[in-house]
């Protein structure tokens, strides 16, 4: 098998190219050209996108996120492989979670058809998000090279939370005053600890609260706890290939698979079924 490997090097838990290089070889995968994605990589990758040429990247869901950009709706074929913090959609793919593990499955893979979800042409893999989330992530980041990652974390967290800004947005016909909303590329189950058990159904999630009022994140804390988030009135629930959400401001923070977006409001978000092709 012969691959183009979309890398990153500057990340925490990155392998050198040569010892990628090794591992691939030892599952008889060649590496036939890798590419830098701090690099300005989307000139690199272009001309490899070819009908079945086989485009693999190894790392988190930002790196992931990345090349599938590049490769959706294309005759490409993406090999995700594990390698960040965080590796929530080679997860939910059913993708062996150690690197040799997943080279050593390509051989006797099928590739298969999956889908993306876009916010105003921006895609995601996993989820995208306004409100709390992104404020903390935007914490996070001026604080990350001081303190690490896990404890700007929190103090992004707890920031988000002080703050608590809210939005004025209609969703679906409906107007209400929120400080969260999620919406997720297939169904994040909330009765199952939040994970996908689909990429194929063709639809978009969305889960917001419907509440000003931070007592209202504490209630619906404990109605997650003992598995009742969905009969929460304050809890809103929508499922379908389309969404559109309306805000008073003009431009939204909008987190989408981790990275802070500042989009244009509305934010129209779409399910756009089988236009991903892995293998893995």
């Amino acid at each position: 098998m012969n691959i183009v490997l979309v890398y990153n090097p500057k990340s925490g838990t990155a392998l050198p190219i040569e010892e990628l290089r090794s591992k691939c070889k030892a599952h008889d995968i060649t590496i036939d050209h890798a590419i830098d994605i701090t690099d300005g990589f989307p000139d690199s990758l272009h001309p490899h996108l070819r009908a079945d040429a086989l485009i693999a990247a190894i790392g988190g869901d930002g790196t992931l996120n990345s090349v599938a950009q590049e490769l959706y709706d294309t005759d490409a074929v993406f090999i995700p492989l594990p390698g960040g913090t965080l590796n929530h959609f080679t997860k939910d793919a059913g993708i062996a979670q150690t690197l040799d593990e997943a080279l050593a499955a390509l051989a006797t893979a099928s590739a298969r058809k999956v889908d993306i979800a876009l916010v105003n042409d921006k895609l995601f893999l996993n989820n995208s998000s306004i409100g709390i989330y992104p404020t903390s992530l935007r914490v996070r980041e001026s604080v990350e090279t001081r303190l690490g990652k896990w404890p700007s974390a929190v103090v992004g967290v707890i920031q988000a939370l002080v703050k608590f800004k809210l939005y004025t947005v209609t969703m679906e016909g409906e107007t209400f005053r929120t400080p969260f909303i999620f919406i997720g590329n297939n169904d994040y189950h909330l009765d199952n600890g939040g994970q996908r058990d689909s990429l194929t159904s063709g639809k978009l999630c969305a889960y917001a609260v419907r509440s000003p009022r931070r007592s209202t994140l504490a209630t619906l804390l404990l109605y997650a706890i003992f598995g009742k988030l969905r009969e929460a009135d304050e809890f809103v629930i929508h499922d379908d290939t389309k969404l559109s959400i309306a805000t008073k401001q003009s431009q939204v923070s909008v987190s989408a698979d981790g990275e802070v977006l500042l989009l244009d409001a509305p934010l129209r978000y779409r399910c756009v079924a089988g236009s991903l092709t892995i293998l893995g």
